[in-house]
């Protein structure tokens, strides 16, 4: 056996990792997807060291039964780093649709693996010492540095992607989330190039032999390990998929002005619910409310309701359901899944579904019912989902139809879960009701000059001056205000009297004349000092700059050097 103090302290650090690892999932089944694969991460991180090591250790020639169990984790720990980066980012169907694909490298190194050892156990009949050799300590090794590599590209693309979409989040908050992602990340390639220097050190000198030259790369690996669930462990607790818990002085200013938003619509009690988590709820509630404000037809309430609790939240089905008190039964009349298109139902389409089951209760006690594993319930939906919230929608205190939500993990829907959908339902209540009483809602001419959504968007203008994004488009703003596209256009045509991009014009113009007064941009091009402040190209910013002050750029600088 070749044992020294570094291995040693390897053996006991990563089996130390292993055994934290598999407790902590063990006592935490119902946590959430993000710490599962974080667990899965280092399990997986730490076996392929301790692989490794029972070679080392000599223990493998002992009993030469355990290479049965060995597998290629090389390949798998860097999925689930993959999949753990991608639920930390709520970017979770990034890694659904392409998990297969990520596991190819594995499932083909397992069957090498696996032919491997049914070689040796046939004494090296089909392949040779040497291209076992070869393939273990040559080939393995080299695709595991190259798969690592490019999935630490993806992996960066993804973090990428999720800044510049900002989401349901404040700049701020997507910020402050992603540096931490990145610090991980950028460790972890850091590592990886180490760990490919220590190949070539392999090539390059001869006399190099054994795993010693890998216990530099092992430990530090190791100690990373360890930081990563202190750290790590500490920061998930505390973000854990709801962004009240991070300190962001400007979005706490822009939840005020969506709380101001909503007090029209929610009554006192209902607020309270909203205040318990402020940050989340507000702007997911704003976003329903302005998409339905144009929405005059009670399919197209519907429609939008069942539609934006995919788009939005992430869950698997959603369905409406009328109750007809006529025939005693609820008939769907708005369904959409992630799996096929946002449709109303029509009539000839339409399956009655008798008042019983787990929808019916709802209807009959006016209560909303959660299932948390459909698998052990007899449900009058063919089980679609694994988790089941159903909310009953009433109006005038009578339930007339349900709001039914369907996940396909088990125990998906917590508390904050079950509170944002009741406050959703109640929404698409308030908005049946006015139609029903031919008042149409909050309509184009109904925005009053003091509306909360437009003062959120002059702060954000003022406060991240987010004009200064070249690529600023309607889609972006809204998304950071929370609310509907086509609310957010009708805001600007009533408010300010012109179109979007006239808008952001506006503000773009008023900063290249606050750059052309400054001293510090004195060695700026007109040009340059407009590319700066959010245009990109020369026609767009002079046409534009000439509407907003009636004069060249050039000529007012020339004004300013004169004044």
């Amino acid at each position: 056996m070749k044992i020294n103090p570094y291995n040693i302290i390897l053996l006991l650090g990563c089996l130390g990792i292993a055994v934290f690892a598999v407790f902590n999932l063990l006592c935490n089944k119902k946590k959430k997807k993000t710490f599962k694969y974080f667990y899965y991460f280092l399990i997986t991180a730490s076996l392929v060291i301790l692989q490794i090591l029972l070679i080392d250790f000599g223990i493998t020639k002992l009993y030469s039964w355990i290479l049965i169990l060995y597998t290629p984790f090389e390949f798998l720990s860097p999925v689930l780093f993959t999949a753990f980066t991608c639920y930390y980012l709520e970017k979770e169907e990034v890694y659904q649709k392409y998990r297969h694909y990520l596991l190819i490298p594995f499932v083909v190194f397992f069957i090498i693996y696996t032919v491997i050892k049914v070689n040796i156990f046939i004494d090296y009949s089909v392949f040779s010492r040497s291209s076992v050799s070869f393939l273990l300590n040559e080939i393995d090794e080299n695709f595991a540095v190259i798969f690592c590599f490019l999935l630490s590209v993806w992996n960066y693309r993804i973090i990428q992607e999720y800044e510049n979409s900002l989401g349901r989040l404040s700049f701020v908050y997507v910020r402050k989330k992603t540096k931490w992602i990145k610090s991980v990340f950028i460790t972890l390639v850091l590592l990886s190039i180490f760990w490919m220097l220590t190949i070539i050190l392999f090539f390059i000198k001869e006399e190099v032999t054994g795993h010693s030259a890998y216990y530099p790369i092992w430990i530090l690996y190791m100690i990373f390990c360890y930081v990563f669930i202190f750290l790590g462990r500490k920061h998930l607790n505390k973000v854990s998929g709801r962004v009240n818990n991070l300190e962001d002085p400007i979005q706490e200013k822009i939840t005020k002005f969506q709380l101001s938003g909503l007090e029209h619509v929610f009554s006192e009690k209902e607020l309270q619910l909203i205040h318990s988590n402020p940050i989340s709820i507000t702007g997911i509630l704003s976003y329903f409310a302005t998409s339905l404000f144009d929405k005059n037809k009670s399919n197209d309430v519907l429609l939008d309701i069942v539609e934006n609790c995919i788009s939005q939240l992430q869950i698997q089905q959603c369905s409406i359901y009328m109750v007809c008190n006529e025939n005693k039964v609820l008939i769907p009349k708005a369904t959409y899944n992630n799996k096929t298109n946002c449709e109303i139902i029509k009539k000839e389409k339409r399956i009655s579904i008798p008042i019983e089951g787990i929808l019916g209760k709802v209807v009959m006690t006016g209560k909303y019912q959660y299932i948390e594993d459909l698998g052990v319930v007899e449900d009058n939906n063919n089980n679609v989902g694994k988790s089941k919230l159903s909310i009953p929608l009433f109006i005038k205190e009578k339930v007339i139809g349900v709001l039914d939500v369907e996940h396909d993990e088990k125990s998906y829907f917590e508390p904050y879960d079950i509170t944002l959908f009741l406050l959703i339902a109640k929404l698409t209540e308030i908005k049946l009701s006015q139609i029903r009483t031919n008042n149409s809602g909050i309509t184009y001419t109904n925005i009053p000059n003091d509306n909360v959504y437009f003062k959120e968007l002059e702060f954000i203008m003022k406060e991240e001056k987010i004009y200064l994004d070249s690529n600023l488009g309607l889609e972006n703003i809204s998304k950071r205000l929370q609310i509907s596209s086509n609310y957010l256009s009708q805001l600007i045509n009533k408010l300010v009297g012109s179109n979007f991009s006239d808008y952001i014009n506006s503000h773009r113009v008023e900063e290249v004349k606050s750059k052309l007064k400054d001293p510090d941009f004195s060695n700026y091009t007109i040009l340059g000092i407009a590319m700066e402040s959010g245009f990109n190209s020369k026609s767009p910013f002079y046409s534009a700059f000439k509407k907003h002050t009636g004069i060249s750029p050039k000529e007012y600088k020339q004004r300013q050097i004169i004044s």
